[in-house]
């Protein structure tokens, strides 16, 4: 009976081991094929483009020996061939070069005794008939060879050949040390990838199916998954990042579901960089307010279907949103006919102003070509002022505890619309304040002093007309 209370116990092991040895095998056999496919290909490039090099550059020597060799061989300058026979033989690449007449005869070559003797090709080897021609080959003498046969044609009319022989020792000692240390590098990383592939089985034995099984519930949509943690090792502290991963999930998934009483992108990314809050609070922002309107929705929502005045309104807003996002704005209020944007808040950006001046330029030419596209179809155009004003206000979420929504309250706010509300269809006003702080780079026609409704004080009120080169 203890016999058999032992048999049983050494049972896990033996599966364990078995589970072990197959992942290792299959691990280890995937990475040896691997780096061998690597290693020969890699060395085969090397080959290749060796090979292409020395190819080009035997075609360029080849080239420059028959331009200079033409007219020595008209000529019959046995001088002049011997000593471009010379310095090509000075290259320690080149074993032979070799110049024939129309007839075939040898008027020049590294063997003297061979001038006046007619073409010796070794066999394979074609002559110089037509283009150039590259033929690899083995040379007794010199061993694997480059051959190069190059006709000589002056005036279309064949004056004789040249032979040039490139060795390709360079090639193989440059491949052969490649090879070397691709071998040595191969071999170590099979070795490394054993050892790793060895260790990585036994440790992702147990623990990985479970972990595979959370993570296709997480997938599914639950987030109250929780898996026990079993070793305090890498698979442990993998368990718990996953345990934490879920958690977090939750929570954001929580607060994703409060977030149907806000509407800008960035300030859920603010809420969710701590889940702790469930709302931002309110602190006092230097931000940029931007207001745009249609002007003369009215009279033309009377002229339009309910269907059509939806259509203009989605258009519109489809306008406003896209460039407010482009500069890093929010589209803070839909205000029937028109919006109010923020920049600066809740993400800062010290160029807000800037910010939102390129977007209402770029919503005075959306809303344009917006018209244009309607006159083409027969439609009423439409046209939007727009007032900017950058300054101090108090930003944070208002409402109740069953609906809120992010915004901005102040002075500035209050300012834009006035200036809003004065500006005539395609214009954008801004404030004094807001131009100075523009520091030049917008180009403005001053509209003098404007008493605003609600404002004491006056104002001085500029138009922009644009920005200026460079901007």
């Amino acid at each position: 009976m203890a016999v058999e209370q032992k048999t049983d116990e050494k049972e896990p092991l033996g599966l364990r081991l078995s589970l072990r040895l197959k992942l290792t095998l299959l691990i280890t056999t995937l990475l040896v094929l691997t780096v061998l496919f690597v290693s020969v290909f890699l060395v085969r490039q090397e080959q290749e483009s060796l090979t292409n090099e020395m190819t080009k550059r035997g075609r360029t020597i080849a080239r420059d020996l028959a331009n200079a060799s033409k007219n020595p061989i008209l000529s019959n300058d046995d001088l002049t061939l011997s000593l471009l026979v010379q310095d090509a033989m000075k290259d320690p690449d080149v074993v032979y070069v070799i110049f024939a007449d129309a007839d075939g005869k040898v008027v020049g070559h590294p063997d003297l005794s061979q001038i006046g003797q007619r073409v010796a090709r070794s066999s394979g080897l074609p002559m110089a008939v037509g283009e150039t021609q590259v033929t690899p080959y083995v040379d007794p003498k010199h061993g694997k060879v480059i051959d190069f046969a190059v006709p000589l044609v002056f005036s279309k009319v064949s004056v004789g050949s040249l032979y040039l022989g490139f060795s390709r020792k360079p090639i193989d000692q440059a491949v052969a040390t490649a090879r070397n240390s691709t071998i040595v590098i191969s071999a170590a990383m099979i070795v490394v990838g054993i050892l790793g592939a060895l260790g990585l089985a036994t440790v992702l034995s147990g623990p990985v199916m479970r972990l595979v099984e959370g993570t296709r519930a997480v997938a599914a949509g639950n987030f109250q998954i929780h898996l026990p943690v079993t070793s305090r090792d890498e698979i442990g502290a993998l368990t718990e990042s996953f345990n934490q991963m879920a958690k977090n999930l939750r929570e954001k998934e929580m607060i994703k579901r409060a977030f149907t009483r806000y509407v800008a992108r960035q300030v859920v990314d603010e809420i969710l960089k701590d889940p702790e809050k469930l709302a931002l609070k309110e602190e006092r922002r230097d931000v940029t307010v931007l207001f745009c309107d249609m002007r003369g929705f009215t009279s033309l929502a009377e002229r339009l279907s309910p269907e059509d005045v939806v259509g203009v309104l989605n258009d519109f807003y489809t306008l406003m949103v896209d460039t407010t996002a482009k500069n890093d704005g929010i589209v803070d209020k839909f205000l029937g006919d028109g919006v109010m944007a923020i920049f600066g808040a809740p993400i800062v950006h010290e160029d807000h102003p800037l910010r939102a001046v390129k977007t209402a330029i770029a919503m005075q030419t959306g809303v344009a070509e917006l018209s244009r596209k309607r006159a083409r179809d027969g439609k009423d155009p439409i046209a939007v002022g727009i007032g900017v004003s950058a300054g101090e206000a108090v930003a944070g979420t208002v409402g109740t505890e069953d609906r809120m929504e992010y915004t901005v309250i102040g002075d500035s706010v209050n300012l834009a619309a006035r200036l809003e509300s004065n500006a005539k269809p395609g214009q954008i006003l801004i404030s004094q304040r807001t131009y100075q702080r523009l520091d030049g780079v917008v180009n403005v026609r001053t509209l003098g002093v404007i008493r605003m409704k609600g404002k004491e004080e006056q104002v001085e009120v500029y138009e922009v007309l644009g920005l200026t080169q460079g901007v």
